[in-house]
């Protein structure tokens, strides 16, 4: 109870309940929705350069993808010792994360476009991917993916 304008004011105990569930829980992200251990994965690592958009300089560091042939990928993309990218597909979900920036996003259903490094897998698998999305293997063996409409760009190759 608190003194309010004159009188005793006693808030609802609901209200305060629930004041004390929202101040009182902390915020946690998944990130990890699978383990990728066990039988079934197939780890790849290699080397990327990611031009996040059109006009900014390309970032070069490590990726390594995790695939399961039921569609499950983990994929992260690393300047040592940083994680600079995390990026996690199901059949129905996705999540990425930015690392550096405290940036997270994640829903169901095919994922956004924007973010080219939730079709690196698709592309590699050599599925059908979203029109403005460009996908070529190089001769060296490696691979670019592109979008058409933002200028971001991923390059690189993997180890088999």
């Amino acid at each position: 109870m608190r003194w309010f304008e004159g009188r005793w004011f006693c808030p609802p105990l609901g209200l305060v309940s629930l004041a004390i569930l929202l101040l009182g829980s902390g915020c946690q992200t998944a990130t990890e929705p699978f383990t990728t251990s066990g039988p079934g994965w197939r780890v790849q690592e290699g080397q990327a350069l990611w031009r996040a958009r059109g006009r900014l300089p390309e970032l070069g560091g490590e990726v390594v993808m995790a695939s399961h042939a039921d569609g499950r990928c983990v994929i992260q993309f690393a300047k040592t010792p940083l994680p600079l990218v995390l990026a996690q597909t199901t059949r129905t979900n996705w999540l990425i994360q930015f690392p550096p920036r405290r940036m997270s996003f994640a829903g169901r259903g095919a994922p956004p476009t924007r973010f080219a490094w939730l079709y690196l897998y698709a592309a590699l698998a050599g599925e059908r991917l979203p029109a403005h999305l460009r996908f070529q293997r190089t001769p060296a063996g490696g691979w670019r993916l592109e979008n058409t409409r933002s200028g971001e760009t991923l390059a690189g190759f993997l180890a088999p």
